[in-house]
């Protein structure tokens, strides 16, 4: 089994294709979309949703229940 170098908690939901760079964390209920793609060191907080063809940064941090939407 590899051994992601990024955090997901159990209750978060990191759809397949979903990019994310080392040492992120994903904490509760959060949902990131099949072709998000989210740069290193990041911290997503409880209820975030990242749809599809969104970029994030590295070191960026989003706190509780935002919604990244592309284009926006």
């Amino acid at each position: 089994m590899v051994e992601k170098a990024y955090f997901v908690h159990p209750t978060a939901v990191v759809d397949e294709g979903a990019q994310i760079g080392g040492g992120t964390r994903i904490w509760h209920f959060s949902h990131i979309m099949p072709t998000a793609r989210i740069g290193e060191g990041c911290n997503l907080g409880q209820n975030v949703f990242v749809d599809n063809n969104t970029v994030i940064g590295n070191r960026v941090k989003i706190q509780n229940n935002v919604s990244v939407y592309n284009g926006v």
